[in-house]
C-alpha cells in the first residue's frame, strides 16, 4: 500500500495577493486581478502582479541577478517555507531531503529572448555572459534552490498549461519512491512582452478584454502571472514534525490527444480519459466528487472541450456539482495555473465551499458556477488542467481525515 502523500503548507504570489491568507481573502471576496496593464500600457488587459517589490520578502542580497521569473518563484518558496515551519537557518548547510519540482510553460521567456536578440543584433562577442544562466529553463528553480539551500531533488517540468499539475504528481511519486523527504511542488510563470505578443498573435487573447470561463459569449483568455507551491510530504514525515496536513493527493490522471500545437481537441477523448484515470487511481467513483476546480480560461474551444469531458464522466450529475473557475480572477497563469487551482481546491475542501467565479453573469452557463461562494458537502475535489497542445491532466484531492 502506498504511503499517503499529504500537503502541509503552501506559498503563493498572484495578482490577488501574496501568501495564502491574502490570496484566500481576495478570492472569496470575488475580487479580480484582470485590469488594464501597468507593464504594457492601458491598451492591454492583464492579470499582472502590480507594484512587485520582492525585496520585502527576499532582501537585497543576491536579488540583482534574479530575473522576474526567479523572483516570483523565490517569493513563493519563502512563503511556503515560512508557513510550514521549514525556514532554514541562514548559517546552515541546507537539508538534503528537501527539494523542489517546478512546473512552467516558458520559463524565463523574457531573459531568453533578450539574450538571443542581443546575440543576433550585436553579435555573439557582445552578449553579457552574466545573463546566460537565466536563459536555461530550469534557472528559476536552480536560483531558488541556491538561495534557500534546497539540497534535495530539483526538477523543472514543462508541459504547457498542465505543467503545474504534472509537477505536483511528480513530487508525489518521488516521495513514494523514497527519493525525497519533503518537496515544494507547483508552478511559476512570468508575464512579459513576448508572451503577451505571442498569445495575441495566436488569436488566444480576448479582444473584448473580458475573461468569462464557460460564458456563452466568451471570446478568449487574459494572461496572468504568479507562482504557487505546495509543501508535499509523506504522512509519517508530517507526523514526526507535528505538521498538520491540509489535504492529501489521492489520484492523478493524464492523457495526450494532440491534433495541433494551438487547437483543443473538442471531442475531449484525452480530457475525459485523464479524469477517469484520476478517479480510478483515487479509488473513487464520480458520485464522490464534492466540487470541481476547473482550469477553464475563457477559450472558445478549450472550455467547450472541458464541458464535454465533464459531461462524459459525470453525466446527469454534473448539474448538481458545484464548480469554480479561478482563472476568471487570476488570469491564464500558464505553467502556474494547475498549482494555483490545486491550492484553490485545498482551500475549498477546508472551508467546504468553493470561491466565487469572478465576473460571472446570470444565465451565462448551465454549469453550477456562481458569483458567490458555494457550500458543498464532500471529501474530494477534482482539479483539471487541459492544454491546447494535447496535454490533459486531472488530480483528485481529499480533505485530510485521519
Amino acid at each position: 500500500m502506498h504511503e499517503r502523500i499529504v500537503i502541509t503548507g503552501a506559498g503563493v504570489i498572484s495578482c490577488l495577493g501574496v501568501g495564502v491568507e491574502e490570496f484566500e481573502g481576495s478570492l472569496y471576496s470575488g475580487a479580480s486581478g484582470v485590469k488594464p496593464s501597468e507593464l504594457f500600457g492601458e491598451h492591454e488587459i492583464t492579470a499582472e502582479i502590480r507594484n512587485f517589490t520582492p525585496q520585502q520578502w527576499l532582501g537585497n542580497k543576491g536579488i540583482r541577478v534574479l530575473d522576474r521569473s526567479a523572483r516570483l518563484l523565490c517569493v513563493a518558496v519563502h512563503q511556503a517555507l515560512c508557513g510550514s515551519d521549514l525556514r532554514l537557518d541562514d548559517s546552515g548547510q541546507g537539508d538534503p531531503g528537501l527539494g523542489m519540482i517546478c512546473g512552467t510553460m516558458f520559463g524565463s521567456l523574457h531573459s531568453i529572448t533578450s539574450f538571443d536578440w542581443s546575440g543576433l543584433v550585436e553579435g555573439p562577442n557582445y552578449v553579457n555572459p552574466m545573463e546566460f544562466p537565466n536563459t536555461v529553463i530550469n534557472s528559476p528553480a536552480g536560483q531558488a534552490a541556491i538561495k534557500y539551500k534546497l539540497r534535495g531533488i530539483n526538477s523543472t517540468v514543462c508541459a504547457g498549461l498542465a505543467s503545474g499539475l504534472y509537477a505536483l504528481h511528480c513530487g508525489a511519486e518521488f516521495l513514494r519512491f523514497g527519493r525525497a523527504r519533503i518537496l515544494l511542488a507547483g508552478g511559476m510563470e512570468e508575464l512579459c512582452e513576448e508572451s503577451v505578443l505571442g498569445f495575441g498573435k495566436s488569436g488566444l487573447i480576448s479582444p473584448s478584454g473580458s475573461l468569462r470561463p464557460f460564458g456563452k459569449n466568451r471570446d478568449g483568455t487574459i494572461l496572468g502571472e504568479g507562482s504557487a507551491l505546495l509543501v508535499l510530504e509523506g504522512e509519517e514525515s508530517a507526523a514526526a514534525r507535528h505538521a498538520k496536513p491540509w489535504m492529501e493527493i489521492s489520484g492523478f490522471g493524464c492523457a495526450h490527444d494532440a491534433q495541433s500545437v494551438s487547437a483543443f481537441r473538442v471531442r475531449a477523448e484525452g480530457a475525459t480519459a485523464s479524469i477517469q484515470e484520476a478517479l480510478a487511481s483515487a479509488g473513487i467513483g464520480p458520485e464522490q466528487i464534492g466540487c470541481i476546480v476547473s482550469g477553464a480560461s475563457g477559450s472558445r474551444t478549450g472550455d467547450e472541450m472541458e464541458v464535454r469531458a465533464l459531461q462524459n464522466v459525470f453525466q446527469d450529475r454534473l448539474g448538481k456539482i458545484v464548480i469554480c473557475a479561478p482563472k476568471a480572477a487570476v488570469g491564464e497563469t500558464m505553467g502556474a495555473s494547475g498549482a494555483i487551482c490545486a491550492l484553490v481546491a485545498g482551500i475549498a475542501l477546508r472551508r467546504q465551499a468553493t470561491p466565487p467565479t469572478a465576473g460571472l453573469m446570470d444565465g451565462d452557463t448551465s454549469l453550477l458556477l456562481s458569483k458567490d461562494p458555494q457550500p458543498f458537502d464532500g471529501e474530494y475535489a477534482l482539479v483539471t488542467a487541459f492544454g491546447c497542445d494535447g496535454n490533459n491532466t486531472s488530480m483528485v484531492l481529499r480533505r485530510w481525515m485521519q
